[in-house]
Parts: C-alpha cells; structure tokens; sequence
C-alpha cells in the first residue's frame, strides 16, 4: 500500500518510483569502497569497513546505498551492481555496537 501511494503522488509531480530489489545489501555495503561485510545483525547500529576503514552509521549507510542504487537502476537499466564512489559516510557520533567483519 505504501508503495502504491508513493507511486500515485511521484506521477502527480511527473517523477517516477525506482524499486531497489530488496535483497540488495545495503546495510552491509560500505557506500565508500563497496566492500560487502559477511554478516551484520539487526543490534549492531555501526560499523566500520574493514577495507577501507570509514566508520559507518547502519541506517545512513544503507540509505545512501539504497539512494546510488536507485541512481544506478536508472542510468544503466538495471543489471549487476556497482560499488558506490565518492560518498563517503564518516558520522561524528560513535556510540553503539560496531561489527568487525
């Protein structure tokens, strides 16, 4: 239903909703270097990339993947993902869980 309105108010102001598939890792992508992490569990909030070592907020992480995939899908038709360049994500707050892998 969500997804319907959305669809309904973007005609409206003649923009189009892009669907991002929803098993694509966005909490697990680093949105820097697009390293993918084996295993991250809903409780762990941050994390930092092991290969490039920028320290991530979970939700801004994955919602600036999810906002480049979207860009993606629609500049190159779909396809095999990408990995993320130039958006590096460092927040300032640390506090919280972090993952390791």
């Amino acid at each position: 239903m969500f997804v319907n309105f959305m669809d309904y108010k973007l005609r409206q102001k003649s923009a189009k909703l892009i669907e991002v598939d929803r098993f694509f890792p966005s909490s697990k992508t680093c949105s820097c270097c697009g390293h993918i992490v084996d295993s991250l569990p809903l409780n762990i909030r941050e994390w930092d990339c092991l290969n490039c070592k920028t320290h991530h907020d979970r939700d801004s992480n994955a919602a600036l993947n999810i906002r480049n995939e979207g860009i993606r899908i629609i500049h190159f038709g779909g396809g095999n993902p990408v990995s993320a360049e130039g958006a590096c994500l460092r927040p300032d707050n640390r506090d919280g869980e972090r993952a390791s892998g």
